[in-house]
């Protein structure tokens, strides 16, 4: 028995955007040994010691662009609680900081340099953690105590200042998810409501329509068979720990729930697992050679790639160089294809795909307006299977290594299936 989800027109332009970037600019990087999730960090390192000296916005957004990424999204709170915009709620933020005469908005700054080099804008808050207000997600809390909701008070202000200040957002992330507003929770699905209704939300409420959750690892490693659709729950995991069953996903799950693949763009070793900056770590950047393997092993098996970008403690990225070659690199393997063939007719559910001299990569991309129909699917050549999956979904990237055409068999489906696209690059 068979039930497929069907996704928003949202979620629908989501997955065509295939790649975007995470910023993270964090204060944690200006003292390495500090306490981000307790109260001694505005003890520790005070906005008026945060003075970098080459912070550009735009600087961040010309490298994502030049990496191939089509949105980017700023961390605006990390659990420190630290504030990248001028927050009326205390002063742990950016407005105490000698930049700019404590006149600067990262935020702002941000989502203007979005707006002009045409990258959708999105922003991360940790509604969970916030080391200034000794909120501490690593620690049990009474959600109904006046302390708590104290802090629930805070989240629900500060999300208005962003989600009402700086425009439409294209993705909002909760790192970890939400509580519940019955259980304590902030009012989020009012706000969202509210301010940003088109917004697509990673791990966001539950009742969320435009909802996407994590692959269930920061490796960019994504299950071979992965599903844009899944059950109830699943939006709560932090990274803290990998948890495969919610990367693959449940072809026959009543929410229509793509994952997103995040992953720092320095390896795991590096400060923060990757995901900030340190000197003397650059040589700990993934090579292009790997991003690449990682977009054709994310977005290739349909999931979006989100990369990491770990903003130094002068405010610049520093590799720059990184990202430059990788969107080299992906333009030169998938930019151009050598065979097209946009909305193939299937016979009896199959087509034969014909030999195309020099390639190397065969892209399949299913038809999802009405959800994930495809099952099951096998590519043969005479008599030889040589390859066969279970999801094919938005994007299906399949390296090739055989000479001569095949044919594509649809082995499995709920209803009749379709294909948008087949091309070999």
């Amino acid at each position: 028995m068979y039930y497929t989800a069907k996704p928003t027109e949202k979620l629908l332009e989501w997955q065509d955007m295939e790649l975007g970037v995470l910023i993270h600019y964090l204060i944690d990087i200006y003292k390495p040994d500090c306490h981000p999730k307790h109260s001694v960090i505005a003890e520790e390192i005070p906005p008026s010691s945060i003075n970098p000296s080459r912070l550009d916005p735009e600087q961040w957004v010309i490298c994502a662009k030049e990496a191939g990424a089509k949105y980017a999204i700023l961390v605006a709170k990390h659990c420190t609680g630290f504030a990248l915009w001028p927050t009326a709620e205390n002063e742990f933020s950016c407005k105490y900081m000698p930049w700019k005469d404590g006149k600067g908005d990262v935020v702002g700054e941000f989502i203007a340099a979005c707006k002009k080099h045409r990258l959708a804008p999105g922003l991360y808050y940790s509604t969970g953690c916030n080391g200034f207000y000794g909120i501490n997600d690593g620690e049990r809390q009474d959600y109904k105590s006046k302390k708590y909701q104290a802090y629930v008070g805070v989240v629900e202000r500060q999300l208005t200042e962003l989600w009402s200040n700086y425009g439409e957002l294209f993705e909002i992330w909760f790192d970890g998810g939400t509580i519940p507003e019955e259980l304590g929770g902030p009012a989020i699905p009012a706000l969202l409501k509210k301010y940003q209704p088109q917004a697509v939300c990673f791990q966001g409420p539950e009742e969320w329509e435009n909802n996407t959750r994590w692959v269930g690892n920061e490796d960019g490693d994504v299950p071979f068979d992965c599903w844009a659709a899944a059950g109830p729950g699943g939006n709560s995991f932090d990274g803290t720990e990998k948890n495969e069953k919610t990367g693959v996903g449940n072809p026959n799950g009543i929410f229509y729930r793509p994952a997103e693949t995040d992953m720092p763009n320095r390896k795991n070793s590096a400060f923060g697992g990757g995901w900030g900056w340190q000197p003397g770590e650059a040589h700990l950047a993934f090579t292009p050679e790997y991003l690449l393997d990682r977009y054709i092993k994310s977005v290739g098996r349909n999931t979006n790639l989100l990369l990491g970008m770990a903003i130094s403690k002068e405010g610049d990225f520093e590799d720059e160089e990184q990202f430059r070659q990788f969107g080299r690199l992906l333009k030169q393997t998938f930019g151009k294809p050598l065979y097209l063939c946009e909305n193939p007719e299937l016979r009896d559910g199959k087509i034969d795909i014909p030999a195309v001299a020099g390639g190397k990569y065969l892209v399949l991309r299913e038809d999802i307006s009405e959800g994930q129909r495809i099952r099951g699917y096998s590519l043969t050549q005479g008599d030889k299977t040589v390859f066969s999956a279970k999801s094919l979904g938005n994007k299906r990237i399949i390296p090739i290594d055989r000479e001569g055409g095949a044919t594509l068999a649809i082995t499995e489906s709920d209803g009749r299936p379709a294909l948008r696209e087949i091309a070999v690059y």
